[in-house]
């Protein structure tokens, strides 16, 4: 092997896509082929100059000094294989190939493992015969890119490392293909994985044993001492198993749950789901999830182990397409389970050479964790022994290892395993077990805690009120008091981040300071010794009453999508807040809770979900002079996800309420009564209503200066006059609704209005209907959002002018929010006007989404069986109802012409028989067809 670049090094990978399956079929001429294929490769890296860093099968690792070389040699390999005649059996054999440039630091002549699994994720999100290349080698080639080579931005994508986002470019030639399917990458599936703050080292065994543990059952129980590193290989797996799930993979985070009941409301917050009337929170779970196809990652259930074990249980009973990955220091105990013990990484023998000590995976860890904490740290003959019996005396245990590794800004690998021998001689002791780790653990724990000044220890301690990390003001406010001052607290946050007692979360609104799972339930222990959780508890639900006070402020300006991103970062403390009360049983605490929630139609594409029905039930709640309002807020939600009989009732008990207290209703009662009304209004198809509804909310709220919920109200308004067939005064509206939005900077009420306008003029002024529709998509992708009812109400629009290209842009986010929130009128309406903007270039796939669209509309209005109306009446498909300009009768319209062109085309029996594979589909089917037609067709137009 030729001498390895150190410094800036750029890494190659390459793969061949589909080996698997062509090796089990067809192995003697994969045998054939390989060589071949190893042989092109050998050429290309060897003749731009790089050097070959191992082969892992059917693909190669390479090591360039020069970036530039590195995307020549890229291109060599997909030109050498394109050229290469393969044997027949195969057909063409193309691989991947991923180029990232990092930091190349060599051990005993092997590079340390972050930048080559970084280039290794980055292959893997790619297709046979595409070459894709890091926003880190890109600035090194800019300017200087081999002869016919462009880079095609293809813009920031989550690896399946769960990192931060890569920037992620494709190399274009003209001897390579260039149209490729979707990348693999994280955020192509649903799903809420988190992003990790450190890399995932190690544990290939641990990987492949989860994977094929959930390959062969459905429940999967990963198990071990606190701090082994549960959660993170938890995570990994979810990450490499992605593809499998057409609802991608979801976490559902037990921690902040406290009580057991408290269970199915932590799977209702994750998925957005609220129960119809005479329907429990736990009906609506199943409900919901019965279909779904999707892994759930079940994490931190020992304190809540028996109801986690008896819902699961009935999960996997009634949800077929359900696979349950848990984290627990113990099993679930269910039938079928199967329990992975998780063990702590492998630390090396005493008698191990430093070329043993490099490969071990607790001594990978430490070093990377070493140089996290001081850079110019390295594994070196004089350090090798010590780092290793380091590593010994910490049992392997992650956790353990990166406490200790955090040190070394302060003390060498040989104090620090003198230090631990001390500290383990008087803490630990007798057989050495699954306990007794879970011992040296606490041990060393307690020895950083130990070096803690008091006022460090008092804060540690206080931190652990907060369920999912906090910012530096809400720690501040909770946690101030003697002996630390409010000033104190951030420069004590500060000290416990640099003993990685505390991990700084950089990529929310606001830094988060959040305690690793472990460190916090050790530092609950502690508050509870100092007497300070009930009190602790009572400060944490006071200030987050005032800050979701201020959110609500802030979402109604041009903060409005800071506001609701902070909501989204802050819903487990907002949970853990309102259970509280509810625990509690404080009416006064819940009910001002509730009354300071952003209010409906604000949201920015996250709902927080609110237990009304809990909090109507608290001792004293029906004379607190806020109930009125919180049964005004129950009936808006129920009538916006179409519950129209509970609606109507907690309007009722609303003006009884306020009558019961003596007084009208005020203007937030009010309002949300006419929003329910505007709800209840449109459901039934009353336009005209529902506009009068909407000018009047408008009236209210413009009265109590909330400037941008009137300006929401006014677009509101507007497009029900549109769809009414009132187009003056709909102009009127929106234009009235545009200036107060544009006036107060609200984001959502700008897009709304625009959307009112487009909507208003799509008939007389088509074009600038067009340009008022462009304007609100830019609008979006600026503020990086997505709301349902603005998306969903752009598609409309943009039909209604035939913006096509534009309308394929939109539609996938409308059908994936629709369908999550089973709103099937509306998803039948947005796969008609899909199919009218397929029908010319997929043709099939046009008759498909009828036949679906059809089923959906049945299921909607409880008309049960296959569809019985005649193609050629082509009856509506949406029961919601309206004239010819609503979107009821925009439906009917698109539909019915769509209807002529595949008839046209395809002949009726043909039709017949594709509308007929569309409503055998079930609802998960038809949402991941459209999605993968509609990017086979975006794929298809010309740049």
């Amino acid at each position: 092997m030729a001498d390895l670049p150190t410094g800036t090094v750029t890494f190659l990978f390459t793969d061949i896509e589909g080996s698997t399956a062509l090796w089990e079929h067809h192995p003697e001429a994969m045998q054939i082929a390989l060589a071949r294929h190893d042989k092109i490769l050998e050429a290309a890296i060897d003749g731009h100059g790089g050097v070959i860093v191992s082969r892992m099968g059917d693909g190669m690792a390479a090591a360039f000094a020069s970036a530039r070389e590195a995307v020549a040699a890229a291109v060599a390999i997909q030109q050498g294989l394109v050229e290469e005649t393969w044997p027949e059996l195969l057909g063409r054999v193309s691989a991947r190939v991923g180029v990232h440039t990092g930091e190349g630091i060599l051990i005993e002549g092997q590079y340390l493992n972050q930048p080559l699994n970084r280039c290794a994720r980055l292959m893997a999100i790619g297709h046979g015969g595409q070459v894709l290349v890091s926003g880190t080698s890109e600035p090194l080639v800019r300017g200087a890119l081999p002869e016919g080579v462009e880079l095609v931005d293809l813009g920031d994508r989550r690896l399946r490392d769960l990192s931060e986002p890569i920037r992620v470019f494709q190399v274009e030639h003209p001897d390579l293909m260039t149209a490729f399917p979707p990348l693999r990458s994280l955020d192509s599936f649903p799903g809420n994985l988190p992003l990790q703050v450190s890399s995932f080292i190690g544990r290939e065994r641990d990987l492949a044993r989860a994977t094929e543990a959930l390959a062969e059952r459905r429940v999967v129980t990963l198990t071990g001492v606190g701090g082994v590193g549960k959660t993170r290989l938890a995570l990994q797996v979810a990450a490499e198993l992605l593809p499998r799930f057409r609802e991608g993979a979801w976490l559902v985070e037990l921690q902040a749950v406290r009580d057991p009941e408290g269970v199915e409301g932590a799977f209702a917050a994750v998925f957005g789901v609220s129960p119809r009337a005479g329907q429990s929170l736990k009906e609506a779970v199943v409900e919901f999830l019965h279909t779904k196809q999707l892994l759930l990652v079940l994490d931190n259930c020992e304190h809540l182990l028996e109801a986690v074990a008896a819902f699961v249980g009935m999960l996997e009973r009634t949800c077929p397409g359900l696979v349950v990955l848990a984290t627990s220091r113990e099993g679930l105990a269910l039938d079928g389970e199967r329990v992975v013990p998780v063990p702590s990484l492998a630390a090396p023998s005493p008698e191990a050479g430093l070329d043993a000590l490099a490969q071990s995976e607790a001594v990978q860890l430490f070093v990377e964790r070493g140089r996290d904490a001081d850079p110019d740290f390295a594994l070196t003959a004089h350090n090798a022994v010590a780092v290793a019996q380091v590593c010994r005396r910490l049992d392997g245990v992650p956790l353990a290892i990166e406490l200790a590794a955090a040190r070394i800004r302060a003390m060498n690998p040989d104090e620090l395993a003198r230090g631990l021998e001390r500290r383990f001689e008087t803490l630990a002791g007798g057989r050495r077990g699954a306990v007794q780790r879970h011992q040296t653990l606490r041990a060393a724990i307690d020895w950083s805690y130990d070096l803690l000044s008091e006022a460090e220890r008092r804060l540690l301690a206080r931190l652990a009120v907060f369920a999912g990390g906090c910012t530096r003001a809400a720690a501040q406010a909770v946690c101030s008091g003697e002996p630390i001052a409010a000033r104190e607290v951030f420069d004590l946050i500060v000290s416990l981040v640099d003993r990685s007692l505390v991990i700084a979360e950089r990529d929310h609104p606001e830094t988060r300071y959040r305690l690793l799972e472990t460190i916090r339930e050790y530092a609950e222990e502690r508050l509870a010794e100092a007497g300070e959780t009930a009190s602790l508890r009572d400060r944490h639900a006071e200030f987050y009453v005032e800050y979701v006070r201020s959110l609500s402020e802030e979402m109604q300006g041009p903060q409005q999508i800071e506001a609701g991103n902070r909501v989204r970062s802050e819903a487990e403390n907002l949970l853990l807040a309102i259970n509280h009360s509810i625990d509690a049983d404080d009416a006064d605490l819940a009910m001002r809770f509730v009354h300071n929630t952003p209010g409906p139609g604000t949201e920015t594409g996250y709902t927080f979900l609110l237990p009304i029905d809990s909090v109507l039930g608290l001792s004293g709640a029906a004379d607190h002079a806020l109930y009125p309002a919180a049964l005004g807020l129950s009936a808006a939600w129920a009538a916006m996800r179409g519950d129209l009989a509970t609606a109507q009732m907690r309007s009722e008990q609303a003006l009884a309420a306020a009558q019961h207290l003596g007084s009208d209703p005020d203007q937030r009662v009010a309002y949300l009564l006419a929003m329910t009304n505007v709800a209840v209004a449109y459901a039934l198809g009353d336009h005209v209503a529902a506009a009068q509804y909407s000018e009047q909310a408008a009236e209210i709220v413009q009265s109590t200066g909330l400037l941008g919920s009137a300006a929401l109200a006014l677009g509101g308004a507007a497009t029900f006059r549109a769809m009414a067939g009132d187009q003056p005064t709909a102009v009127r509206l929106a234009t009235e609704g545009l200036s107060r939005a544009r006036q107060v900077g609200m984001p959502l009420a700008i897009a709304m209005n625009l959307n009112a306008l487009a909507a208003a003029l799509a008939e007389d002024d088509p074009e600038r209907a067009k340009g008022l529709l462009r304007e609100g998509s830019q609008l979006r992708m600026t503020f990086g959002y997505e709301a349902q009812n603005d998306v969903t109400q752009a598609v409309f629009v943009t039909a209604r002018v035939g913006d096509w290209p534009q309308l394929l842009e939109l539609a996938p986010i409308s059908i994936r929010h629709l369908h999550w929130t089973h709103a099937r009128p509306q998803l039948a309406g947005v796969l008609n006007v899909v199919a009218r903007a397929l029908v010319s270039t997929a043709v099939e796939v046009a008759a498909v989404l009828q036949g679906a669209a059809s089923r959906l509309a049945r299921l909607a209005m409880g008309i049960p069986g296959p569809s019985s109306a005649s193609i050629t009446t082509d009856a509506a498909t949406t029961p919601i109802g309206g004239g010819e300009r609503s979107d009821s009768g925009l439906i009917v319209e698109l539909r019915r012409t769509t209807t002529d062109l595949l008839i046209e085309t395809l002949g009726k029996t043909r039709l017949r028989d594709l509308r007929a594979q569309g409503e055998a589909m079930d609802d998960d089917s038809v949402v991941a067809f459209a999605i993968d037609a509609i990017a086979k067709a975006q794929a298809a137009m010309p740049q």
